[in-house]
Parts: C-alpha cells; sequence; structure tokens
C-alpha cells in the first residue's frame, strides 16, 4: 500500500492511565479506518461508491459516512472554526456516542469517511491547512476508548494530492458554494506552504502513535479498478466477489475551472444572497450539461 507506515512506538497521550487497567486487549477489537480527508482529495467520489454499495458490502464492512454522524460532523467542524477544550471535549463525546452504536463484538471493520473530520476546508474563514486536524484525531480516538474500553487496531488514511491541482480545486470549490471574492493568485501564495498533504498526514498520525498511517495520491488512483476508493477497499481486506458489486461511478463533485472567472465575478456583484445562489446554480447546471 502506497504511502503505509507502520504504528508508532513513542508515548501518546491515550496510554493507559490505573484506571483503565481493565481494558480488553486492542487486538480482540475489530478494526476502525479513519478517513478523514482531505477536502478535494476524490473522498466525495468515495462515499457515493461507498452509499451506493452499502448493501452489497455490508457481509464484509461496516460503512459510516457524513449523514450517519452528523453531529460528530458538526462538532469537528465547530472545533476547527473556534478550537477551545470545550469544542474539542464535544468531538470526543460525540465519537463516544457514535461508536457506542457500534457492536465492538463484530468483526467486521468499520470505515468512516467524512473530510469534516480533519476540520474546515482550507480557504474557508481564512484557514491555512489542517491546524486542528491532529487534536481532532486524539478526541475522537479517546472517544472510541471510551465507547469500546481499549483502542481497537486504528488507521489513519488520507488521500493526498499534488499541491498546484489541490489547490485550485480547493478555490473553485470556494468560489461555487461560497461568496468567496479572492482571485486565485493570492490565494495560491497563501495556501502554498500548507498544500503538502502527505506532510499534514504524518504531523496528524505523530499526534496518535499506536495508529497506522497510510496515505495514497488520487494521481496514482487513475487506473485502480474503483479509483480512489480501491485503497480504502484494500485496507479492510473486501474480498474481489463483493468488489465486483460496487457500481463504477463517474467522479463525483468535480471542479469546473473554466467557470472561474464568471463565478468570481458573481461572487463581487450586487446580488443578494438569494439571487446569488439562482445565478451560480444556473451557470454550473449549464456547464455541466454542456
Amino acid at each position: 500500500m502506497a504511502g503505509a507506515r507502520p504504528p508508532r512506538a513513542r508515548q501518546s497521550s491515550l496510554a493507559p492511565s490505573p484506571r483503565q487497567s481493565s481494558f480488553q486487549p486492542a487486538e480482540t477489537l475489530p478494526p476502525v479506518i479513519l478517513h478523514a480527508g482531505f477536502h478535494k482529495t476524490g473522498t466525495s467520489s468515495v462515499q457515493q461508491m461507498l452509499n451506493a454499495a452499502r448493501d452489497s458490502l455490508a457481509p464484509a464492512l461496516r460503512i459510516l459516512l457524513k449523514a450517519d454522524m452528523p453531529a460528530l460532523s458538526r462538532a469537528s467542524r465547530d472545533h476547527a472554526d473556534a478550537p477551545s477544550p470545550d469544542s474539542l471535549a464535544q468531538v470526543a463525546r460525540h465519537a463516544r456516542a457514535l461508536f457506542r452504536r457500534l457492536d465492538p463484538a463484530d468483526p467486521r471493520p468499520v470505515v468512516l469517511s467524512c473530510e469534516d473530520l480533519s476540520g474546515l476546508i482550507p480557504g474557508r474563514n481564512h484557514r491555512r491547512g489542517y491546524p486542528e486536524a491532529a487534536a481532532l484525531m486524539t478526541a475522537m480516538a479517546h472517544g472510541l476508548v471510551e465507547a469500546w474500553a481499549a483502542l481497537p487496531p486504528l488507521t489513519l488514511y488520507f488521500s493526498t494530492r499534488a499541491a498546484t491541482p489541490w489547490i485550485r480545486s480547493c478555490h473553485d470549490h470556494h468560489l461555487r458554494v461560497t461568496r468567496f471574492t479572492e482571485d486565485f493568485a493570492p490565494y495560491a501564495q497563501a495556501q502554498a506552504p500548507h498544500a503538502d498533504l502527505a506532510a499534514i498526514a504524518a504531523q496528524i498520525a505523530d499526534a496518535l502513535p499506536e495508529a497506522r498511517l497510510v496515505t495514497h495520491a488520487l494521481e496514482d488512483c487513475a487506473a485502480l479498478p474503483h479509483g480512489p476508493l480501491s485503497p480504502l477497499l484494500d485496507l479492510a481486506g473486501v474480498p474481489q466477489a463483493l468488489r465486483d458489486t460496487i457500481p463504477l461511478l463517474p467522479p463525483a463533485n468535480t471542479g469546473l475551472p473554466a467557470l472561474s472567472a464568471d463565478l468570481l465575478a458573481l461572487n463581487r456583484s450586487a446580488l443578494d444572497r438569494e439571487a446569488l445562489k439562482a445565478a451560480k446554480k444556473a451557470l454550473i447546471r449549464k456547464a455541466r450539461r454542456g
């Protein structure tokens, strides 16, 4: 697996305390794979295919997407927007509640796929990179330990992308979904020092040495049978017979760079919120049909 790294041995905040000495051994628990991003690296395509194949993959895999964890997703975004000990405690609390819904005696791997778990997309509210992602991953691990009484085999999986197309895709996303008015050049200049996604993933994993880190670049997924979903299927050990049932869907939530100038002009216009939304929707619909 590209980008795989063995668990690190150094100490972390998840080391058991005397109060936790009765925890059952982690190896008796099912694997958990946390696909927490990054934004604009094929995550929507992964989630679309997982959602379409929920029933056929159910014998081998438990799937949790954004719609299955709205409270945890919202708490993660809220913490990234305004970090505090209280907001981080909310993340751990919602993670605990989520995992308490899952049976730790069920041997099927659990896959969580939601890029919001790493925080806000860079550029939102002037954010650069993922400064709270390490704290978020650790808080979720704490919630998992509290729910299952031990930390199961945990994999942090991050899909990555080359810096320049990733920055371009993020900028395009902001133009489409918000009233973003910054030109690409200054946006790219601000984000470039924080655009090495593999390095960011490694920094996140350093905060949680009990977990295994795996990264896979979007550019390397084009030739894989299920594109950016294939690395996740490999990690979960999904058998080929079940993989053959997954529908091959077109890429989801793709950018429209040809519309950047038009979208920027609309965002800078005097249109009110609803008129702007309608104008952008019409422009995007026409472009996608074309």
